[in-house]
């Protein structure tokens, strides 16, 4: 068994760019691996527990299962917890759906009216589509949202219609700014998709150096995190993830660079949609959430018929110049999760962190439903998946 986890162990590793600390091989094999359908179901119980309906307890689950499927784990099963309670106390609302406050023939205004962020993201990256197939371009912004997760999902619904698809979104304030040692901002994340006949293109990045997922998962991984990503207390960088998850503080991608696109999102996002922003946005659980964002679907050949052509001789361009190492080839946004999702689907199962598994027995036992039953539990070699 110790030879499955050993492969899922480096990738991971690899692929979320995280370092591994020195440590024993117990300690590396801290992980157990979990099939892809006990995920997904035990997800659905526990939505089902706390009355989210059948009928979306399967667009969230799925909602997750990608994000893990995709190796983006700080946006998957790590964060059911935190739907959970949100939906308990009433940050999110069980039973709310969005509705539009106004609209153009190619704009929208949306209120979320406090659903969860994937409900809110979908109805409005729906309605975008709409527009765009209409005149080219939709555009929507949406008030009174709540988090969106792994912002690409929403992407790819408009990829998936032979449009480019672009999200941004607003958070809390985690991020500090240039010559600052508290956070007066979101990690605010953007996303674009667009695919050509031979080559896909996808982006999902926060403005900071590693999203407050990243801290998370290096900390259920008993790992260390990079200097530059967070900080402590005192605004001194950390490499200790408990350290960096007390206040927390993020450090910005690119400097100032990340800390400026951060605020451009959060104008369009928060300002412009008349949702709260920068300090205004609360952690208060007790309070509705009221984060907001930006969805973008575009026609491109709406502008130019042989779009396809010319996006996939740019990747090609990018993908085919010459690598500074040969055994690291050039790599465009997205294929390093496609990687990830191969490997998933080779082994049929995720590893997950046994820090993250004991938190969710807990949690099953609070909620009376069937804990996560472990892969190797049923199987005892890698022909078994």
């Amino acid at each position: 068994m110790l030879a499955l986890l050993r492969p899922a162990l480096w990738l991971g590793s690899c692929l979320r760019g995280y370092h591994m600390h020195a440590a024993s091989t117990q300690q590396r094999g801290d992980t157990s691996l979990v099939l892809v359908d006990e995920a997904r179901r035990f997800i659905q119980d526990c939505l089902l527990r706390v009355g989210v309906s059948p009928s979306k307890v399967r667009c969230i689950s799925e909602f997750l299962v990608v994000a893990d499927y995709r190796g983006n784990y700080g946006s998957g099963l790590n964060r059911l917890d935190y739907y959970l309670s949100d939906l308990q106390s009433g940050h999110a609302k069980v039973g709310a759906e969005p509705s539009i406050i106004s609209e153009t023939v190619s704009t929208a205004h949306v209120n979320g009216n406090s659903a969860l962020g994937v409900f809110v993201g979908n109805f409005c990256m729906d309605l975008a589509v709409k527009k765009a197939e209409d005149s080219g371009i939709g555009f929507v912004v949406a008030q009174q949202s709540h988090d969106i997760g792994m912002a690409s999902w929403f992407t790819f619904r408009a990829a998936g219609k032979g449009l480019a698809g672009i999200v941004m979104s607003n958070s809390a304030p985690t991020m500090m700014g240039p010559n600052s040692k508290s956070a007066s901002i979101g990690s605010n994340c953007f996303a674009f998709c667009v695919k050509g006949e031979e080559y896909h293109f996808v982006l999902d990045m926060a403005t900071s150096v590693k999203d407050i997922g990243a801290v998370e998962w290096a900390w259920a991984n008993d790992e260390y995190i990079p200097h530059g990503w967070a900080a402590n207390e005192g605004g001194l960088s950390t490499c200790f993830p408990s350290l960096a998850l007390r206040t927390p503080l993020l450090f910005p991608a690119g400097g100032h660079k990340g800390y400026c696109l951060s605020a451009v999102i959060d104008i369009l996002c928060g300002v412009l949609s008349g949702a709260q922003y920068a300090t205004h946005i609360t952690m208060d659980q007790n309070q509705p959430s009221n984060l907001g964002q930006v969805f973008i679907a575009l026609d491109p050949e709406f502008f130019l018929p042989n779009f396809m052509e010319r996006f996939d001789d740019f990747c090609g361009r990018i993908q085919n110049s010459q690598p500074a190492d040969d055994s690291e080839p050039i790599r465009l946004p997205g294929e390093l999760e496609r990687m990830h999702m191969n490997y998933v689907e080779d082994l049929r199962a995720f590893a997950y962190p046994n820090s993250l598994l004991t938190k969710y027995k807990e949690v099953a036992e609070r909620l009376c439903v069937k804990p996560i039953e472990l892969a190797f539990d049923r199987c005892q070699s890698r022909k078994s998946f």
